[in-house]
């Protein structure tokens, strides 16, 4: 399944407007601002190509970096969590999840949240180590992480229970 859905296209651009426009001017403890562009792969079909996840989550990211003026930042971490995403759903799911076929959701409600929970850490590792870029400053990496890493998928999971299309 390779083709572009106008679903698909839709949580592309919402999920780009609600970060740009919505989420960057948020500043809890004048600091931590919630990202939340791995959506975009929390929702991207199972068995979509690799390669066009990777293509998407590279566009997605690379918009918002330039409306945002974070130097490909989000690109990059968007574009290896997508190029880790089978890995990740092998650990959130089990070595099952290869006999899904027609999305995530078909786990339980404990299952998708672990999921969505790996590519939130996932992106915020890669972000801040490439915004630091000095292994040498490990602890501000860690530090950053953590202080970003719960409120990103709290408003993560939030927006993901409520628009996901559950099979109620």
């Amino acid at each position: 399944m390779n083709e572009l859905s106008p679903m698909a296209l839709l949580r592309f651009v919402a999920l780009f407007l609600t970060q740009v426009f919505i989420l960057s001017q948020i500043q809890w403890f004048d600091a931590v601002s919630p990202m939340v562009l791995v959506l975009f792969l929390y929702w991207t079909p199972l068995e979509r190509d690799r390669l066009w996840s990777m293509l998407g989550a590279f566009g997605l990211g690379l918009l918002t970096d330039i409306a945002l003026d974070t130097v490909a930042f989000n690109a990059i971490a968007l574009t290896i969590a997508a190029y880790l995403r089978p890995a990740l759903l092998r650990l959130s799911y089990g070595s099952s999840v290869s006999f899904h076929t027609d999305s995530q959701f078909s786990g339980t409600i404990g299952q998708n949240l672990l999921y969505l929970f790996w590519l939130v850490l996932t992106h915020h590792l890669i972000f801040f180590v490439i915004e630091v870029f000095e292994l040498g400053e490990a602890f501000v990496i860690l530090k950053e992480t953590v202080f970003h890493l719960p409120f990103s998928f709290l408003v993560a999971a939030v927006i993901a229970i409520l628009f996901s299309p559950q099979k109620r």
